[in-house]
Parts: structure tokens; C-alpha cells; sequence
């Protein structure tokens, strides 16, 4: 048999008393202590020791169901004895003395040890016999070992408590840190981690049995929380089973303590939960002075379990009806007793249905506070639930339906929009209605069906002119003008006439409030779509929205995300960058993943506008990440589709060719699936169904009168492909007319595309110049990469010239801006064309590199030491360092001497 751990200090003690039996000096110990601490293991591992040292040994064990059978325990104990039987015919008061005789008897001619487990169990004769027996021990071969369970209704009992008197006690604490190391090494083989171990002494009070239940999750690679396991292994169902029985054998007022402990949370004292169990303080005090004698409770002034079974074990004790009714006088207690909201809707929660006015009220309560801490989807759960008890219809179920639209947008915005709609159609007042549609997030009522979108104009309509209006209808008729416009519901005119309303407010339109902007915004980008204003004037307008709106998160349910477009197609990059980054961070702060993922989006635009297509790619991926393509249409993810379009990146074109959700309006707007699907054929080298694409995209644009090329090249696409594909007079023609709109446009960018893609299918001398042209201006804009593009095209035409000199040094700046920005196929084709040594190398690798790991690799690759890199650019050693290891592996090299091949690719001291 496994010797106990921790015992060892009881054992010596009770071998002492068999040693005292076999000299004919009787005795009488009482091992105690609470449940599970260990008593009947201890009691097992005495008859071996017995019987080595020549006693006989008797065991009985006490029964609840048992103890209306007078003599039971006696009866099993003395069995074994040889001529026992015959004493079950003495009758009445005669067999006392006889069994006694008998007894004393047997141990002359042999000692007894006689065990008795669960005494508190043990029907009234026989607790009186036993109480004779003990006298008489003294001068006789025997001693008698008995077990109590402390906290037990029958340990209190008078003959109980006399025996317990009567005998030496051997009472079981707590095992020591030191034991549960010994033990956590018996089941896991080893020592274990010293730290997890501590925490599951702690976590079970020294307590044998629970601290067996924690280790054996320990051995499972289970962490020691506050929680049963998913699936309980079988010792947690044992221990499940011996907690509920301890339970039933309470007396009611200990049973509705640990039921109100069970349901209250941890932080609970005992005041509030003897008055959820309907107990004064004498008898809280009471109750868990019995729970905590049983062990059920710790020994810490809070009243607290010893292990997460005790909970379960008194939650499944209740009937449903008593789960129901203590959760809500739970909930009716904490809420009246000024306890937070959210505490009270915890226990609502476990309420099937919340009819009275006060758990609506409370639960909207916590679900405030929840939106405050960030909690989003425990607000809305709470909400949820308060519908549950509302009425079916009327303003108060709208109030609740907006409510929970507010908590569900940054989570789950198809809910939200769900949810919206059916407020519409509760809310008694035009002007209520009104307001509520105003909360539609734009980027989702592309996706709404026409009868929602009309039933939005309708209320715009009843709400009125909003330069009639004034206060917060005014401020709704203007964000409804802004989500109609958005999805230009009477068709492609309405996008015409944001214009003239644009200059209809006036040279500096009013932006004091978020829904003037809101509606400023939409109009610049109906003015842009169309290019009716030209980039200056449209930067000019966005700039000042930009100066108004505060940098957070919630711009996303708005109009706002389209300022992004704006400033894009303007090339006025400055200030909506650092805005993004503010608002990034809200919203990461906040946890919220619809704000995250919209923002990144928006940073994906700005990043490509830039040319950093590397960036770029990464706010791509984790807007995927963030599973923007479960709630968002395609429109709305116009920049994930120009990076997998300008990356070429096949892949990245299907995964959004995947997502089946188009506008509902996409008849005439025109869809991004044909310029994915066109970046697919351009990449599996079918440029002829490129085009077909291309020019299908084209065609829809016209329609919808989305004609600026700063938005979406599509004839510089366009006449690229028809060159290859040796249609010169269609490309020329394409190119021209995007030249005309670009210079009336007026952005950089646009026109030094425009002048690459002319030079590009123009032969001689003339072609080149044009190329010149586009390389000065692109190589003073804001997009490194689209000046790479040029930079490129125009070496190998200067090298095809025999232009060498010039050549060499237009392919460098191409292969370094390419680099810098991340586009391995332009460093790669630079490379090639030099065929300097370095084209050997992988250019692709280079590009892979951050900016600062590149800059430090740049440095240390010519010959600067790790001290002098720290210095010159600022940071720490220990950020050179890993900036290095980083670049290494990424380069696959094992060094600075492999490094310095990669010197021609990488910036130098010289380039700042």
C-alpha cells in the first residue's frame, strides 16, 4: 500500500496506541477533521501495521440510511470473530453486557484493533456500547481507533461528542506546501513547475482531496483556475458525487448558505449572502461555521470554497424553479443595495425571462457600463436578455433595439443593422424614426435591400429640408442626406449633383457639427468620383474636415472612412496618416474589431498612395485578420482591391474573390470583381482577358460617372495591355483621353502615370522624353513606388538606346526606391539589368526587410560597428541587435561577412 504524505506524524501516533493494545493497556483515539482531509485513508493504512505486529483487526463503517438499525455498526464490526453469530439471539438490555464480554474476551487471546469510520453516522445503541466500551479499555488488549467527520449534523450529537472527549484526539490539518510538492512529484513523474504547484495548495487550502483533484488537472496540462474542467476526468466526478452527498446531509439553513455562496460571485461576504439564504447573522455565523468545519469553505474571513466542485455541487442541488427564484432575489438584493449594474445582470442573466421593470432597467444599466470598459459583446448579451422580458412592440422595445444596435456595430455590424431595422418599425414618431436611421453606418446600407434604403428616403423626406430645421433634426436630416448620397439611390444623377450642393453651402462650408462633416464629406467624395472639382479644391475642403474631427474609432460607422479616398485621389497625405494612427490605437485600446479592421483599410489606402506597398499589404492582411470580409461589402474594401491589384498578388485577389457580398445598387456602380478578376487573368499571363475586364470595369465606371483616374487607372491599365497585345491605335487613344482628365484633375501622381503609360507605347526619341517627364514628377510626389515603375522603364530604354551611363543610374534609383518601398519585382527586373554583382543576390529578400532593419542592415553591411549604428540612428545596442538577427534570417546569412554582398542593395551611410 502507498504510504500517506504528511501523515506521518499520525501514524507514529496511533502505532503507539497498537503497541499499548498488545501490552494490555487499552486506548481510545478520535481522528478528525473535515471532509476530505483524509480520515478513511488514514484509517486504511492501519491493518496492515496490525497484523504485522500480531493484532486482529475489526473495521466498521457508519452509514447515513443506517442508523435507524440498533447494534448495525456492532453487528459488523465483531463478525469476523470466531462464535460471533450466536450473539445476534441474545434479546433487549442482555446483549449490551454480552457483546461487551465477548470483546474483552477475544482480546485476551489475541489484541484487537478495532476501526470504526464515520462515528457522527453510528446508530444510538451502538454509540452507547461503544461509550461503555471505551470505559472498560484501561488493563484490556484492545484499542478502538474512530473517525469523525467535523461539521457533520451527528458529530454535535451528546454520545458523539462524549467518545470524542473521552479519546486522544488525532486531528488532520491542512498538508504543507512541502507535502503537495511531494505529491504533484508522485503523479507527474517529475518535480513539476514549483510555481503551479504552490497555486494548487493554494487553490485547495492543503485540503487532500481537492489538492489530489488540482494536481490531477495539473497532470492533464490543465492551468489551476476557478473552473471545473470541460470534460472531468473520474476523480472529478468522485469528488462531485462525495460533495453532493456531504450537501444533503446538511441542515437547511447550512444548504441555502452554500446554494447562496454557489450563486453569488466570489467577492460576496457573508452578510450579503445570509440575506439571499434568508438568515439573520447568528445564523450566517452559524451555518458557515458548518461548512467551513466540513471543509467546504476556506479558513480566510471571506467566506470562500475550497475547491470550484463545492459550487457545483450546491448549484446542482437546486430544482430549476430554485435556480430561477435565488438568481432573481440575487439580482433584487444587489441591485437594491446599491451593488455596480453589471453585478445585479449577472444574475439576471441566469433567469429565463425578465419581466418586471426593474431587471430591464438594470440590465441596460450594465450594459452601459459594459460599453464603457469596452466589453462589447457582454453588452450586447445583457441587452439581449432585457429584450427577452420587454414587450413585443412600442418605444420601449425600440429604445432597447438601438441600444443593443450601439454595442453590436463594433462587433458584429450585420446584427446591428438587423437590429436598427426593426427599431424603425417600433419607434412611434416620424422624427424618432429619423434619428434612429441616421445610426445606419453608411458602408452597411450599400448592402441593405431597396425596401430599407426607401424606407430611409421616406423619412428623409417627412423630416423635412434640413436648412428648415434646426437642433437635432437638423442634424439627422443631414446625416440621412449624407447616407442617401452615399448610395445614390436615385441612380447615377444623384452622384452628379454633390457638387452643386457642395457649392451651394458655400467657399467654407459649415463643419462645426459631425453631421455637417458627415455630409461635406460625402459631397467631396461625389465631387472627386465625378471630377467636377479639381485636387486642389477638394484637399482644400478635406483638410478642414480633417482639422474638425477628432481622431476615434466611431468615424468608421460614418461617412468619414470616404475622406480617406478623398485626400488619396488629392495626394494631400500629411495629416490623414498621424489621424489614423490616433484612432488605430482607440480602437485597439478599446478591443473593438470592426473599427480595427475599417481603419486598416484605410491605412492600406494611405500606404499605397505612398507607394509602400509592403505596408500596405500588411494592413491588407490584417484587415482579413480581422474578418472584415464577414460583415463588409466589396465597395467598401475598394483599397484591399487596388493592393492586390498594384502587388499583383494572385492570391490575395482571390481570397477577395471569395467574398460573395456585392452592393445592392452594383447594377450601375461599377464592381471590384471585375478588377480582381482581371488582376487574376493579368497574373496567370492572359492579358487579352485582363483587358475584358478592365474594360467592362471601364464601361461601368462611365455609367455611374466615376470618371477621375486618381481613384482607379483603369485606362492606363487598359492601354498598357492593348500595347502588348499590339493595338496601338486603341492604347494611344486611352492613354490621351486619361492624360486630358489627369491634368484637369491636377495631381502629380495621376499625370506622371499617365505620361509613363504614353511613354511607354511610344516609340524613339519622343518616348523617351515622356518617360523623362514622368520620372522628374513622380520623383518629386508622394508614391515611391509609381517613380520606381518609371525609373525602371525608362533604364531599359535608355539601355536599348546604348544610353548606358544613364541607364546604370536610372536602374539603381529604381532598384533602391523598389526596395525602400517594398516591390521585389521592380528591384528584381533592376537588378537583372544591371547585372552588377548584386543581381546575384535576391532582391526579394531585401524587400521583405522593415525600414529599420533594413537602414541598420544598410549600415552594418558597410562596415559600421553596432555602437557607432546606435548612435547615428538613435536607439539602443540591444535594438541594433535584434533589428540585425532579424535581418540575417530574413537574408539568410550567417553574418556581417555575408552582409557586405548585400551592401549595393541596401542604404549607406551617405543616404542619411
Amino acid at each position: 500500500m502507498t504510504p500517506l504524505r504528511g501523515r506521518e506524524r499520525e501514524l507514529d501516533l496511533l502505532t503507539a496506541a497498537m503497541e499499548s493494545a498488545r501490552r494490555g493497556d487499552g486506548r481510545l483515539l478520535a481522528v478528525t477533521g473535515g471532509l476530505g482531509s483524509g480520515k478513511t485513508a488514514l484509517l486504511r493504512q492501519l491493518p496492515p501495521l496490525a497484523e504485522r505486529r500480531g493484532l486482529r483487526v475489526l473495521t466498521a463503517g457508519c452509514a447515513p440510511q443506517e442508523q435507524d438499525l440498533p447494534f448495525g455498526v456492532v453487528s459488523r464490526l465483531l463478525d469476523p470473530l470466531p462464535d460471533s453469530r450466536p450473539l445476534d439471539l441474545v434479546p433487549g438490555p442482555d446483549r449490551f453486557t454480552e457483546l461487551l464480554t465477548f470483546v474483552t474476551e477475544s482480546g485476551a487471546d489475541r489484541p484487537l484493533l478495532m476501526l470504526v469510520d464515520d462515528l457522527q453516522w453510528a446508530d444510538p445503541a451502538s454509540l452507547r456500547w461503544l461509550g461503555e466500551l471505551a470505559r472498560r479499555l484501561p488493563g484490556r488488549h484492545a484499542t478502538v481507533v474512530v473517525s469523525v467527520r467535523e461539521g457533520e449534523p451527528g458529530a454535535d450529537a451528546p454520545p458523539v461528542q462524549a467518545l470524542v472527549e473521552r479519546a486522544a484526539l488525532v486531528h488532520l490539518a491542512p498538508l504543507p506546501l512541502e507535502t503537495a510538492a511531494a505529491l504533484a512529484a508522485d503523479h507527474l513523474g517529475h518535480p513539476g513547475d514549483p510555481e503551479r504547484i504552490a497555486a494548487c495548495h493554494e487553490a485547495s487550502a492543503g485540503n487532500p482531496l481537492f489538492l489530489t483533484a488540482a494536481l490531477t488537472g495539473l497532470a492533464r496540462e490543465e492551468p489551476p483556475t476557478g473552473h471545473l474542467p470541460s470534460v472531468p476526468g473520474p476523480r472529478i466526478v468522485a469528488l462531485h458525487e462525495r460533495l453532493a452527498v456531504a450537501l444533503r446531509s446538511q441542515p437547511a439553513p447550512v444548504r441555502r448558505l452554500a446554494r447562496a455562496l454557489a450563486v453569488l460571485d466570489e467577492g460576496a461576504d457573508l452578510e450579503l449572502a445570509g440575506r439571499l439564504a434568508e438568515l439573520d447573522a447568528a445564523g450566517s455565523e452559524e451555518a458557515a461555521r458548518a461548512l467551513r468545519r466540513l471543509g467546504l469553505l476556506t479558513g480566510g474571513p471571506a467566506p470562500r470554497f475550497a475547491h470550484p466542485a463545492v459550487r457545483a455541487a450546491a448549484e446542482e442541488s437546486m430544482t430549476s424553479a430554485e435556480h430561477q427564484d435565488i438568481h432573481l432575489r440575487a439580482a433584487h438584493l444587489l441591485h437594491h443595495a446599491g451593488h455596480p449594474a453589471e453585478r445585479a445582470a449577472a444574475q439576471l442573466l441566469a433567469v429565463t425571462s425578465c419581466h418586471d421593470g426593474w431587471t430591464v432597467e438594470v440590465l441596460r444599466s450594465a450594459a452601459t457600463a459594459a460599453r464603457r470598459r469596452g466589453a462589447l459583446r457582454e453588452a450586447a448579451r445583457y441587452l439581449r436578455h432585457a429584450l427577452l422580458g420587454s414587450s413585443s412592440s412600442g418605444a420601449d422595445r425600440a429604445a432597447l433595439l438601438l441600444d443593443l444596435a450601439a454595442s453590436e456595430r463594433d462587433a458584429d455590424p450585420q446584427a446591428a443593422l438587423r437590429h436598427l431595422s426593426q427599431a424603425l418599425l417600433l419607434l412611434p414618431t416620424p422624427a424618432g424614426r429619423a434619428l434612429a436611421a441616421a445610426r445606419t453606418p453608411p458602408f452597411l446600407l450599400g448592402s441593405c435591400p431597396p425596401p430599407v434604403i426607401d424606407t430611409v428616403a421616406k423619412l428623409a423626406a417627412e423630416l423635412g429640408d434640413p436648412d428648415d430645421l434646426t437642433g437635432i433634426e437638423r442634424q439627422a436630416a443631414l446625416r440621412l442626406e449624407a447616407r442617401l448620397r452615399h448610395v445614390a439611390v436615385a441612380g447615377p444623377g444623384e452622384l452628379a449633383g454633390c457638387t452643386e450642393r457642395l457649392r451651394a453651402l458655400g467657399d467654407t462650408p459649415p463643419m462645426s457639427t459631425a453631421a455637417e462633416r458627415e455630409l461635406v464629406t460625402v459631397l467631396l467624395h461625389g465631387a472627386t468620383v465625378t471630377q467636377q472639382m479639381t485636387a486642389a479644391e477638394v484637399a482644400s475642403h478635406a483638410g478642414r474636415v480633417l482639422q474638425h474631427e477628432p481622431a476615434a474609432p466611431g468615424h468608421v460607422h460614418t461617412a468619414l472612412p470616404h475622406l480617406c479616398g478623398v485626400l488619396v485621389a488629392a495626394e494631400s497625405l500629411e495629416a490623414i496618416g498621424p489621424w489614423l494612427t490616433i484612432a488605430r490605437e482607440r480602437a485597439r485600446r478599446d478591443g473593438a474589431p470592426v473599427p480595427q479592421a475599417v481603419i486598416a483599410t484605410e491605412l492600406a489606402h494611405i500606404t499605397l498612395a505612398r507607394g509602400r506597398l509592403q505596408e500596405a499589404r500588411a494592413h491588407a492582411e490584417e484587415a482579413l485578420a480581422l474578418g472584415i470580409t464577414e460583415w463588409a461589402t466589396l465597395p467598401s474594401m475598394a483599397a484591399l482591391v487596388m493592393v492586390a491589384v498594384h502587388s499583383r498578388d494572385a492570391k490575395l485577389a482571390r481570397r477577395l474573390l471569395g467574398h460573395r457580398r456585392e452592393a445592392a445598387d452594383h447594377d450601375y456602380r461599377p464592381s471590384p470583381l471585375q478588377l480582381l478578376r482581371g488582376s487574376v487573368a493579368a497574373a496567370e499571363g492572359d492579358p487579352a482577358t485582363a483587358l475584358e475586364y478592365v474594360l467592362d470595369w471601364g464601361r461601368s465606371a462611365e455609367r455611374a460617372e466615376w470618371r477621375n483616374p486618381a481613384l482607379v487607372p483603369w485606362r492606363t491599365w487598359a492601354a498598357a495591355m492593348n500595347h502588348r497585345l499590339g493595338r496601338t491605335r486603341q492604347a494611344h487613344d486611352l492613354a490621351d483621353e486619361e492624360y486630358e482628365r489627369a491634368v484637369a484633375w491636377g495631381s502629380p501622381v495621376t499625370i506622371g502615370r499617365t505620361l509613363r503609360v504614353r511613354g511607354a507605347i511610344t516609340a524613339g526619341e519622343r518616348g523617351i522624353e515622356l518617360l523623362r517627364e514622368s520620372a522628374e514628377l513622380l520623383g518629386r510626389s508622394v508614391n515611391t513606388m509609381e517613380a520606381a515603375r518609371t525609373e525602371l522603364l525608362l533604364g531599359r530604354r535608355l539601355l536599348a538606346a546604348g544610353r548606358n551611363a544613364e541607364a546604370g543610374t536610372r536602374l539603381l534609383r529604381a532598384r533602391d526606391q523598389a526596395l525602400a518601398c517594398g516591390v521585389p519585382w521592380i528591384a528584381d527586373r533592376a537588378c537583372r539589368d544591371l547585372a552588377d554583382p548584386a543581381g546575384t543576390r535576391n532582391p526579394v529578400a531585401v524587400a521583405a526587410l522593415t525600414r529599420a532593419e533594413r537602414r541598420v542592415a544598410g549600415l552594418a553591411a558597410h562596415g559600421l560597428p553596432n555602437k557607432d549604428i546606435a548612435e547615428r540612428l538613435q536607439v539602443s545596442s540591444r535594438a541594433v541587435e535584434k533589428h540585425l538577427t532579424s535581418a540575417y534570417r530574413k537574408l539568410q546569412v550567417s553574418g556581417r561577412s555575408e552582409l557586405t554582398a548585400y551592401a549595393p542593395l541596401l542604404p549607406g551611410p551617405a543616404d542619411g
